[in-house]
Parts: C-alpha cells; sequence; structure tokens
C-alpha cells in the first residue's frame, strides 16, 4: 500500500464518514468507497463498523490506523530530512498552541517565519493543552507550545521561558493588604484568598493543572469555584471585581488593556514554564528549529 492511501485511512478514521473524508482528502466519495472495499478484503476482515452514522474502526482496524500513522510519521520525517539535506525550503510543519497563546504569538512570529522559509506550509491547531499532547504523541501535530506542568516520556521539550504566576484582582482590593514586598515585586499567600472566588481554567488546561495542584499542597479551599477554559474571560471578570484570577505574569502583560487591577505573585508557588514540545526521536528540520527559536524571542 503506498503512502497517500494510508493517508485516505486515517481520514476515514478521524472523519467517521467516507463524505467528510473525501472532502478534505479532495478526492470523490466513490474513489474512497472502491479504496476501503479494497483494503478490507485484502486483510482478509472488516476493518471499520458502524456506530449509529458512525464508522468506527473494529480492533483489526485500530492496529492498522496505529501502523498507518506511524508509517505516515516515519514518511514525513524523512521527506524532511531529505529536503535538509538538499537544502530546500520547503515542507510542511503542523503547530499545536493553545488559543490565548496564539492569538498574540503568531502574528507576531508567522510573518518573520514566511519571510525566512516562504515556500513551508503552516497548519494549525488551537486547544487545550491535554487535547494537544494527544495529538502530537498521536502524530497529528509536529510541534506544540503550552505551558508545562507533568513531562511526557513519548516526548521532548525545550524551555522558552519561565513565569511566575500571579494572583488577579481588582484594584484596591482589600486582599492586597496582606501582601509582602520582595524585591521589585509583591507577594501573597494563596491562603489568603481563600473567601474569595477562585476563576480557573479546566484541569486540561496547563493553568488550571498548575492552580489545582498548588490548592492541594497548601490545603487551600476557595469559597467558590467558576471554572472557564477563557483565560480572557477569567481575567476580565477578576479585573471587575467577581472573584480572582490566576495568571502567568507574562501574560498578564499580553492582556492588560488598561483597566485597572493588581497582581501579586504567588508566595512559595512554582513557576510556570512555557515550552516547545515534539515526539522523542522524531527529525526536527531547519525551519522546525527556527520556528522554536522565534516562538522564544516572542
Amino acid at each position: 500500500m503506498e503512502l497517500h492511501e494510508m493517508e485516505y485511512f486515517v481520514a476515514i478514521a478521524r472523519e467517521g464518514n467516507i463524505t467528510r473524508a473525501a472532502e478534505k482528502l479532495y478526492v470523490s466519495q466513490p474513489t474512497l468507497t472502491k479504496y476501503l472495499q479494497r483494503v478490507e478484503k485484502e486483510a482478509g476482515l472488516p476493518l471499520f463498523q458502524r456506530a449509529g452514522r458512525r464508522l468506527v474502526p473494529t480492533y483489526a482496524g485500530e492496529r492498522y490506523l496505529a501502523r498507518a500513522e506511524e508509517l505516515l510519521r516515519i514518511g514525513r520525517e524523512l521527506d524532511a530530512e531529505l529536503a535538509d539535506l538538499r537544502q530546500e525550503d520547503s515542507g510542511r510543519l503542523r503547530v499545536g498552541i493553545p488559543p490565548v497563546r496564539c492569538s498574540y504569538s503568531l502574528p507576531a512570529v508567522l510573518p518573520g517565519f514566511r519571510r525566512l522559509h516562504p515556500n513551508v506550509e503552516i497548519r494549525i491547531l488551537e486547544e487545550d493543552s491535554e487535547r494537544l499532547d494527544a495529538a502530537l504523541c498521536a502524530g497529528e501535530t509536529d510541534l506544540n507550545f503550552y505551558n508545562l506542568s507533568a513531562q511526557d516520556p513519548r516526548l521532548e521539550y525545550q524551555l522558552l521561558s519561565r513565569d511566575a504566576v500571579c494572583a488577579v484582582l481588582p484594584a484596591g482590593h482589600p486582599a492586597g493588604k496582606s501582601a509582602v514586598q520582595r524585591g521589585d515585586s509583591r507577594e501573597l499567600d494563596l491562603s489568603s484568598l481563600t473567601g474569595e472566588t477562585f476563576l480557573l481554567q479546566k484541569r486540561t488546561q496547563r493553568q488550571g493543572q498548575y492552580l489545582y495542584e498548588l490548592m492541594r499542597r497548601q490545603k487551600v479551599t476557595p469559597a467558590r469555584v467558576l471554572e472557564t477554559s477563557n483565560i480572557r474571560a477569567a481575567f476580565a471578570l477578576a479585573v471587575n471585581g467577581y472573584g480572582v484570577a490566576f495568571l502567568a505574569e507574562g501574560l498578564l502583560r499580553r492582556l492588560d488593556q488598561g483597566q485597572p487591577f493588581d497582581a501579586y505573585r504567588l508566595t512559595g508557588g512554582p513557576s510556570m514554564d512555557f515550552v516547545a514540545a515534539w515526539r522523542k526521536g522524531s527529525y526536527l528540520p531547519a525551519f522546525a528549529q527556527d520556528f522554536i527559536r522565534l516562538m522564544q524571542e516572542v
């Protein structure tokens, strides 16, 4: 089977529907139907079964899918390595990044990247960090950028920046009276905020994981918790007095739109590391390394 036919199989498995897979692949539906009939005949057993309107891989189909994804990944990495050896400036880079980071990082990075590598196609996947890890391990992205909580042994990381985490409150909030000045920053104990509503990101997001773990370690229970996946919304709610939000210090500078607020570093809170991540042992072409460098500069 050729690599493009493996792409057919992967698309059917991901879309769960031949029509949608055909649209994604820019081939006709009859072509894809005949392909699936042929490959199942060659395999000697069904590779998909129907679950309502969806096509779901059988156990044999799951094994076939895993191998197809692995071979496609190897093929892409070989193409990238050979292009480097030929000094060709072409290829495709699939980048995973959380939505808020995407909103301010990519406008600063992509124009410069295109000047360096005008023939490299960029594809962006915006998801929370947990889903991005799954996509990277499945070969759906080549590079991820996010805050790191726990390292995955299947991945390699490069540290791009290290940030303190801050509690965000409306300007003049009484909790600020217990803040302690240390150097050029003010610090606040998490326990001094227990009477507040905590505006937390979900547990699939790195900042949410960070805060839930910090609350557990410091044995802090807030009065109420409001979870939102939207970091900008959490910031705006805190600035307008609804509760206390927790954000990386560098991110605060990006979200500040002139409305007054107070921010305090959390006493005893570990730093939050922003990293580039890729599959362990995978080949990073020169253009991917340039993308990492540009993200670090931002």
